[in-house]
């Protein structure tokens, strides 16, 4: 599970072995969830809203890189 970025505190995971929407996992301090790479909307877990909106600020400012990233890994 690489570790992609890491901001506030929050790491961002993607796994080599995942299935479904093209998604990234988020943690922080004890939260977790599944953001989808689309639109950044949490569709798994539960996540601080101040946090959560970071994240989707990260993904929808690195939408291609982290749909590239999937892409590799998902092959």
């Amino acid at each position: 599970m690489p570790r992609i970025a890491f901001f506030f505190g929050i790491s961002i995971y993607m796994y080599m072995d995942d299935h479904g929407v093209p998604h990234c996992h988020a943690m922080y301090g004890d939260y977790a969830g599944a953001f989808r790479l689309d639109d950044g909307e949490l569709m798994a877990g539960q996540m601080p809203p101040a946090q959560a909106k970071k994240i989707k600020g990260f993904i929808c400012d690195n939408q291609a890189e982290l749909l590239e990233k999937w892409d590799e890994l998902s092959a």
